[in-house]
């Protein structure tokens, strides 16, 4: 996506920031893309779309070192991911999350699994499980804070009013870290969520990259407090190739067991992507095998192909 205008950010700093100088800019980026989203479930419905999403993305040095950056997404017509961040150096970056935009804590780690378009849990249902914030992670209002030290990258979130879904609200903190200091293409991570009185979640895993290969694995436990909610048990792992410049494909697997069901949910799918010149072509086939560990569900499968015209 190219830039189309620039807008200069001088007088808002001046207001912002009175005693000290700063010179950014506002660039506006967008696409054209057309997608098709095909449901054995749902074959009624039209399974063509065109992409509605304008992004704004500004920044610029402050005169004492530091560097802020601001993020808007105008998403059909609505702004549903905006962020501020200030970055300070070797002291790391701390942003504010304006809604579902964080970036900070566990939303870093919660799919470390590489794949070449899509997840392979992504398009079957509106439900992801398995994930490390599968209970809530409440981003609007959220604080992050990330730094590197050597080999470690740390990463923190902050939300005093969480849950999205309002059941509890209490306050939300995330914790995340990736090590990769072990051996070249190799990264390491942990991050373990205190989703207020809700649950209490961890992730581990690794991946590795070795030339135009990159695996991943990754563990994730979702602990619900409430007996009356389902605790998750979730392994994930997967692969992408990057065949040429132009071409990757990918394939994956996820199998979620939930406490007390009678089978596990499987999540699998194979993906692809193609770029040529200002072209790119994304396909991902996706299947769901006993949705919520229920052995009467039927599969579901979803088949998403995507091309984006950049100008």
């Amino acid at each position: 996506m190219n830039k189309l205008t620039k807008v200069g950010l001088t007088a808002l700093a001046t207001t912002l920031v009175s005693s000290a100088s700063f010179a950014g800019e506002m660039s506006v980026s967008g696409s054209a893309s057309l997608s098709y989203t095909g449901l054995n479930t749902n074959s009624d419905v039209n399974p063509f779309a065109m992409g509605d999403s304008i992004k704004f993305n500004g920044g610029g040095d402050l005169d004492n070192g530091m560097t802020v950056s601001v993020y808007y997404e105008l998403d059909g017509g609505t702004y549903d991911d905006y962020n501020l961040k200030l970055g300070m150096g070797d002291a790391g970056t701390l942003s504010f999350s304006g809604a579902s935009s964080s970036g900070s804590g566990v939303d870093k780690l919660k799919d470390i699994v590489p794949n070449a378009y899509s997840a392979v849990y992504e398009a079957t249902d509106g439900t992801d499980s398995g994930l490390i914030d599968s209970s809530g992670n409440n981003q609007t209002g959220q604080w992050g804070y990330d730094v590197s030290v050597g080999s470690v990258a740390l990463s923190a979130s902050y939300n005093p009013r969480g849950t999205a879904q309002g059941v509890k609200g209490d306050a939300e903190t995330g914790y995340a870290i990736v090590y990769s200091g072990l051996m070249d293409g190799l990264e390491l991570s942990a991050a373990y969520f205190d989703d207020g009185e809700e649950a209490e979640n961890e992730t581990y895993g690794f991946k590795y990259t070795a030339g135009s290969v990159t695996a991943g694995y990754q563990v994730t436990t979702v602990d619900y407090e409430a007996t009356t909610s389902t605790d998750q048990d979730a392994t994930h792992y997967g692969i992408s190739i990057a065949v040429n410049e132009e071409l990757s494909v990918g394939a994956g697997r996820q199998e979620i067991e939930f406490d007390g069901a009678a089978d596990d949910e499987v999540n699998s799918g194979i993906s692809a992507s193609y770029t040529m010149g200002s072209i790119a072509l994304g396909l991902a086939m996706n299947t769901m095998e006993s949705k919520n560990g229920s052995a009467t569900a039927k599969d579901v499968e979803a088949t998403v192909l995507n091309v984006a015209f950049s100008f």
